[in-house]
C-alpha cells in the first residue's frame, strides 16, 4: 500500500463538477457477481470498487486511464464517533490501469488501526478527460 497517497482527513465539503453519475451500490453489497461501472462513451475511464476480503478497505481498480488528464478520489464514511475519510490523486504516468487500496482506518510506521462501526460510506472519483470535460462517479459502499 502506498501510504503516501492516502491521507485521512475529516471532509467538510466537496468540489462539484459539471457532470455526475448516479450513486452505485458495490456488487458485493447487492449480492451480484456483476461489475458496477459507468463508462462515458469510450472517452471515459472505468472505475471498479471492491471491498477487501476482510472488509477493512476498499480496493479501487481504474482502467482506460489513457483517456484522462487527471484523476482524484475521496472516500468518506462515518464511525460511531466522527466522520472519517481518505483522499488522493493518481499519478498518470503512462499506465492505462492502476489500483488503489483505501483503508477504513489509519496506518503509521507499519501499524494499522482500523475503524469500527462504519456506515454511510461513499466513494467519489472525479476526473478530467483529455478533451477537458470534468466528470464525477459516485458509489455507495455497504460495509
Amino acid at each position: 500500500m502506498k501510504s503516501s497517497l492516502i491521507v485521512l482527513v475529516t471532509l467538510l465539503s466537496f468540489v462539484l463538477f459539471t457532470k455526475s453519475a448516479e450513486a452505485k451500490v458495490l456488487p458485493q453489497a447487492a449480492k451480484s457477481s456483476g461489475v458496477v461501472t459507468k463508462n462515458t462513451g469510450g472517452t471515459g475511464i472505468n472505475v471498479t470498487p471492491r471491498l477487501r476480503a476482510d472488509r477493512r478497505a476498499v480496493i479501487v481498480y481504474f482502467s482506460n486511464l489513457q483517456n484522462a488528464k487527471s484523476v482524484s478520489y475521496s472516500l468518506t464514511y462515518n464511525t460511531s464517533e466522527q466522520q472519517e475519510g481518505a483522499i488522493g490523486t493518481l499519478s498518470l504516468k503512462g499506465s492505462p490501469s492502476l489500483s488503489q487500496e483505501l483503508l477504513f482506518g489509519t496506518c503509521s510506521k507499519g501499524v494499522c488501526r482500523y475503524h469500527t462501526g462504519i456506515n454511510n460510506a461513499k466513494l467519489e472519483v472525479s476526473y478530467v478527460s483529455k478533451s477537458g470535460k470534468k466528470f464525477i462517479k459516485r458509489y455507495k459502499i455497504k460495509v
